[in-house]
């Protein structure tokens, strides 16, 4: 009896369309590094044909060198995903890393990297909300789930009604900022000096809590300190950020990675204040950079960063007031959390989760 070929593998490239953020940054990265695990180990993984597939508009710079990229389609979106893809991708198992996927197409893997839409629903327009609560559902009910962390899985299990067994842990990577080049010259740019200010890498999204931050920042009462928030900011939410933190909040949107990788590696301390985060990319890009990280006492963040940083409550505005003073005050404070920081950057390697996905696709 011939023995059936094992399925070729497809991956959902729509996100080489969308804006770099969390979650585009996980996708790419863990295709990445799936690509040199295959390429490097083929007698193991190349025993199947890998493929990514894209939309008309992707990013034409990246590059793979074991699996091969194919446009598909003339479009791009959701319709192109739910259409073009899912005709595509007939036969193949297909794997999406970017919280949707084609809902005809029964063999597949989608991330889902967190429930916030079901947690924390007023942070999301009503529209969008109630698409993605519809969406995970189906996903869900008909295909398998992974997610980024252990705590994702207990909410996703929780607000889907899954058995936790069913949803495979993924975990983000931090690997891409350790040795990474970085442009000094920003810190000219933007009028900061080495060790005289603290850093938030973030959007303006309400989870990201960046109010209270601003908040606690105006009451740290140390001269010369500066804060500097780098990533989007709605400024018709927070002004100019000056209507809270004064001429000390500097504000840096839209900068590479190489200039965020110099602020993280200068900075008295990286300051992460969420109140949800499917997992919290920025405190382990903080200590791939020898950076000391405060972060808000929530379960996720003392899962990715366990005894590598500072914690405070959100209820608790005079503990982050009082963190930040001691890290401004002591710095040497940061040599312990540096010390216990190499054994998260060993834990969440983008090569480690690229196996793990790369397992979970491939056993039939």
């Amino acid at each position: 009896m011939t023995a059936t070929p094992p399925k070729d593998i497809v991956i959902n490239g729509r996100f080489l369309t969308q804006k770099l953020s969390g979650v585009q940054r996980y996708s790419r990265e863990i295709v990445q590094a799936a690509d040199r695990l295959i390429h490097s180990e083929h007698t193991r993984f190349g025993g199947r044909q890998w493929r990514l597939l894209v939309p008309s508009g992707a990013d034409p710079q990246f590059r793979l060198q074991a699996i091969r990229i194919e446009q598909v389609g003339a479009g791009d979106g959701h319709l192109w995903e739910q259409r073009d893809l899912a005709v595509a991708s007939r036969g193949a198992r297909l794997v999406n890393l970017g919280n949707s996927g084609p809902l005809l197409h029964r063999d597949r893997l989608v991330v889902i990297h967190d429930a916030a839409v079901f947690r924390t629903p007023g942070n999301f327009g009503r529209r969008y909300r109630l698409m993605h609560k519809a969406l995970g559902r189906a996903l869900a009910a008909t295909g398998r789930i992974g997610t980024v962390s252990q705590f994702s899985r207990d909410e996703l299990s929780q607000v889907l009604h899954l058995d936790p067994d069913r949803i495979v842990v993924i975990n983000n990577g931090c690997d891409h900022f350790i040795g990474r080049d970085r442009d000094e010259r920003v810190l000219d740019a933007l009028g900061v000096e080495p060790q005289r200010y603290f850093l938030f890498v973030g959007n303006h999204a309400p989870n990201k809590n960046l109010r209270f931050l601003l908040e606690a920042f105006s009451h740290i009462g140390r001269a010369g300190a500066k804060l500097v928030v780098a990533g989007s900011l709605d400024r018709g939410v927070f002004g100019d950020g000056r209507a809270i933190g004064g001429e000390d909040v500097v504000l840096a949107p839209g900068l590479s990675d190489a200039k965020i990788a110099a602020l993280y590696s200068h900075a008295t301390a990286h300051v992460f204040p969420s109140v949800y985060e499917g997992f919290g990319i920025p405190p382990l890009e903080a200590m791939a950079s020898g950076c000391p990280t405060i972060v808000s006492d929530i379960p996720v963040l003392r899962e990715v960063c366990g005894d590598a940083a500072s914690y405070f409550s959100l209820s608790d505005l005079d503990g982050l007031v009082s963190l930040l003073r001691q890290h401004w005050d002591f710095p040497q404070r940061g040599s312990a959390q540096r010390s216990a920081a190499s054994e998260r950057l060993e834990r969440f390697t983008w090569e480690r989760s690229a196996r793990t996905l790369i397992e979970a696709v491939t056993s039939d």
